[in-house]
């Protein structure tokens, strides 16, 4: 069931705004994260446990979490919850919400750390590791603009709008998503908020570049950029046997933030040390931030991009700069069908040491 004439349109913060210290936008490369996320995450304005100095005992957050329009929730996800100090007493509750605010849009809420009284009313308590489906139940849990729908984390949470008339143009093989159907259908949510509520929200992005709100889907065909997944996997969520989904995934792209930096942003080891690049977790700039992955083809032959630190910029929590003069290793790269490429990293190695693959290259696909 979903409201046929339901809302096109959001009218309230999920965060007060006055309680959010930053919003960063879609498209984030880091750690499990191999390709762009497709949502954003909402920081509240509280500092962490973990930053206050050695204080003891879990952070405790003030602050609820709102539904932006009216509609319906159709499926919560109870996560394994999560031990001190990301709790509110000891464990938090991690939970996934969708609310479906018509028949095509929908609102995604991750790692809510609780849920409202008023939702625990109608669904009863969710067990760590299950879910909640309304076809199940049969009881829908309807909300209104504004009603509280949980809290946040202790840190925040993850927010994603999806839009099932809007399908992305980027995504090659689109039914390489098909493990998240949603991802295909997402949008830019601050265009679909109204004013005063839309300014300010953007006030906390730290992305000045269209569209504002970030953007995941970067492949062309025929070109470099883009996602890419191991040979023999199937796609998005699928990994090699007895290994995490994510290492099978490949991502040449741009920054979340800055998307005139180019980010090579690998599953697989890479033999490159956090010691190296703290902030980097699997995601490297290029040394002179060239060549241009969607000028790379069949034609190009083997690129050799020399992957570089990145650094925090002006004390920020979020956006970096590379830092040509740390080399951490190499990439070395080659289209060999306009949908086949062959790559390999070579830790601690620069451009003048490698010239060509090894037995470890491996093959990646669209």
């Amino acid at each position: 069931m979903c409201p046929a004439d339901g809302p096109t349109q959001l009218s309230v913060a999920p965060l007060d705004p006055a309680n959010t210290f930053l919003i960063e936008p879609e498209g984030k490369h880091h750690g499990s994260h191999v390709t762009p996320t497709d949502h954003a995450y909402f920081w509240h304005d509280q500092i962490p446990v973990w930053e206050q100095g050695g204080a003891s005992g879990p952070f405790v957050s003030p602050y609820d979490v709102r539904a932006p329009a009216s509609g319906v929730i159709t499926q919560i996800e109870a996560f394994t919850f999560k031990p001190a100090p990301y709790g509110f007493t000891g464990v938090v509750p991690d939970y996934r919400v969708v609310i479906w605010h018509s028949c095509s849009l929908s609102s995604i809420f991750i790692h809510l750390g609780g849920l409202a009284p008023e939702i625990l009313d109608v669904t009863g308590e969710i067990p760590e590791g299950t879910n909640w489906f309304m076809e199940r139940a049969g009881d829908p849990v309807v909300v209104e603009a504004g009603q509280i729908i949980g809290k946040v984390g202790s840190v925040g949470f993850d927010y994603s709008l999806h839009d099932t008339n809007v399908v992305l143009s980027g995504f090659v093989i689109p039914s390489r998503y098909d493990g998240e159907p949603w991802k295909i259908h997402t949008v830019d949510f601050y265009e679909y908020f109204v004013e005063p509520v839309r300014s300010q929200l953007l006030a906390k992005n730290p992305r000045t570049v269209a569209p504002l709100g970030g953007r995941i889907d970067y492949d062309i065909d025929g070109r470099l950029v883009g996602n890419w997944f191991l040979d023999g996997t199937t796609g998005y969520g699928d990994g090699p046997a007895g290994g995490d989904y994510w290492s099978a995934h490949l991502s040449i792209a741009y920054d979340y933030i800055d998307p005139a930096q180019i980010r090579v942003s690998i599953g697989a080891p890479t033999g490159i040390g956090e010691e190296q690049c703290r902030v980097c977790l699997g995601v490297y700039g290029v040394k002179s931030n060239g060549p241009d992955p969607g000028d790379i083809t069949v034609d190009s032959g083997l690129v050799v991009y020399e992957l570089v630190a990145r650094e925090r910029t002006d004390g920020s929590r979020v956006v970096t700069h590379n830092v040509d003069s740390e080399i951490l290793g190499v990439f070395l790269v080659q289209m060999m069908d306009d949908r086949t490429i062959k790559m390999e990293t070579v830790a601690g190695a620069t451009a003048a040491d490698v010239t060509a693959f090894s037995d470890a290259a491996a093959i990646y696909r669209r």
